[in-house]
């Protein structure tokens, strides 16, 4: 089964305000958006935009389903921010770093790529403030947890915990 959506860990945020956002439209964690105006008849929601040039904010709402009917609903690459429905956002700083998973398979970054974010995933850009500073493989697809431990005869650990599962970690560092 392939994993429906990217995961984000806030691996070196410190100092990055958090704020209440919402949007038109279903919203990946780790998506990059703008902030927009307060949303009508809200005092501390503001609309996310496509817009960066008032900055930039990583949407990394708490990847908790409450419907615990179902044991994966828990699973991070499950979770989607609802349209309509507020969510939390840290401000992007320099030197402040996140780390992004579960990208599409088409995505190719290295280390040293800056990145920005388009149509929903991360791509190679030019002058941008984000840039790809370490990369991690592993066998687990979600950010909680470990990494389990190798499958007999699985020396490079390919699978890990999960058999037949692989991830790739981009962590991104904000230069300006």
């Amino acid at each position: 089964m392939k994993n429906s959506y990217m995961t984000v860990e806030t691996t070196f945020m410190p100092g990055c305000a958090c704020f209440s956002f919402q949007s038109d439209k279903d919203i990946q964690n780790g998506a990059v958006v703008g902030k927009g105006e307060l949303i009508e008849g809200e005092n501390s929601i503001y609309a996310a935009t496509d817009d960066y040039s008032g900055g930039m904010y990583l949407v990394a709402n708490p990847a908790w389903d409450y419907d615990t009917s179902r044991r994966e609903n828990q699973n991070e690459e499950n979770f989607i921010n609802k349209a309509g429905i507020p969510f939390r956002v840290y401000e992007l700083k320099k030197d402040r770093k996140f780390t992004v998973g579960n990208l599409p398979s088409s995505v190719t970054l290295k280390k040293g790529d800056f990145v920005e974010f388009q149509d929903g995933t991360y791509a190679k850009a030019s002058g941008t403030q984000l840039k790809v500073v370490a990369i991690k493989e592993g066998g687990f697809p979600f950010f909680v947890g470990s990494y389990g431990t190798p499958a007999d005869g699985d020396t490079a650990n390919e699978y890990g915990y999960t058999a037949g599962t692989k991830n790739t970690k981009y962590t991104i560092e904000v230069m300006a």
